[in-house]
């Protein structure tokens, strides 16, 4: 490859992971018993017509709705390696997703298995589900609060 030929690949990278920050600057929303948790990074706003059940709280990012326990908070992870839209247990380690809700966009999402629920090596539990132009990707110990999580995931309908 030549000098010019690097140049122009580094330009096309550095504009790309430009385009990529910017795909993840929607702020979500959240209605429920946490939406006023100082540990939550959002504004909380009304969520009309949240279906989430006593105790827990629904989620809204970029247009996906979904329904957490309602002691869930969104994880900063500006300074984990990548840096991900996450909802996990409040204390849950903020750079592994150990447990917890994680916000991919479809169209880069590359899993190592189809959508549903799957049971790993050292038995926890992962899955996701596609709802709009997200995957809605969740892992933990609890297979049965993850299948409750991922069957709420929709998008939102407008009106």
């Amino acid at each position: 490859m030549t000098f010019i030929g690097a140049s122009r690949a580094a330009l096309f990278l550095a504009v790309l992971a430009v385009v990529a920050a910017g795909c993840t600057s929607e702020r979500p929303s959240v209605t429920g018993p946490s939406a006023s948790a100082p540990a939550a990074s959002v504004q909380p706003s009304t969520i009309p017509g949240s279906r989430a059940p006593d105790g827990w709280q629904t989620i809204e990012y970029s247009g996906v709705r979904v329904d957490v326990p309602g002691d869930w908070v969104r994880v900063d992870t500006k300074e984990c390696e990548f840096e991900a839209v996450r909802w996990q247990p409040a204390g849950a380690p903020a750079c592994r997703v150990t447990s917890g809700l994680v916000f991919y966009l479809e169209a880069t999402f590359d899993p190592a298995y189809g959508p549903g629920i799957h049971q790993g090596k050292d038995g926890t539990w992962s899955g996701y589900v596609f709802a709009g132009e997200y995957a809605v990707f969740m892992a933990g110990t609890d297979r049965r609060l993850i299948q409750d999580v991922l069957d709420t995931a929709r998008p939102r309908v407008r009106r």
